[in-house]
């Protein structure tokens, strides 16, 4: 059986899934931290590299640990001395980012909710 209209959707998915990589490729390159950076910043890995070995190259570069994020590849990571986003990725790390206003590994609704407590409760 043929169904010749399946072939056009498969054909125009996979176009939007490739324009989408590039794009978001060139995104993440412009939305790093210059390697001058310094202060609370997210480092990411390669996806896969064991935890160990992101741990060793967090403190090979000279950063302080905060938390490891619901992806065991990105880090949010803190440092005073200019340059800890050069060293991160000389290291290892594919890129430092700016940190997220919330934390992916708790769920969102419930975090602004207990943000907008904490502030009301809190004189």
């Amino acid at each position: 059986m043929r169904w010749p209209g399946h072939r056009l959707a498969l054909g125009f998915s996979f176009s939007v899934l490739i324009v989408w990589l590039a794009v978001m490729a060139v995104l993440m390159r412009q939305a790093a931290l210059p390697p001058e950076a310094s202060g609370t910043m997210l480092a990411v890995f390669d996806p896969g590299t064991p935890g160990d070995q992101v741990f060793a190259s967090i403190i090979a570069s000279g950063a302080k640990p905060v938390r490891e994020t619901a992806f065991g590849f990105i880090w949010v990571v803190s440092g005073e001395e200019p340059g800890l986003a050069g060293r991160l990725e000389q290291n290892g790390a594919l890129g430092a980012y700016d940190e997220l206003p919330l934390s992916p590994t708790i769920a969102g609704c419930f975090a602004l909710a207990d943000a907008k407590l904490s502030n009301m409760l809190t004189p």
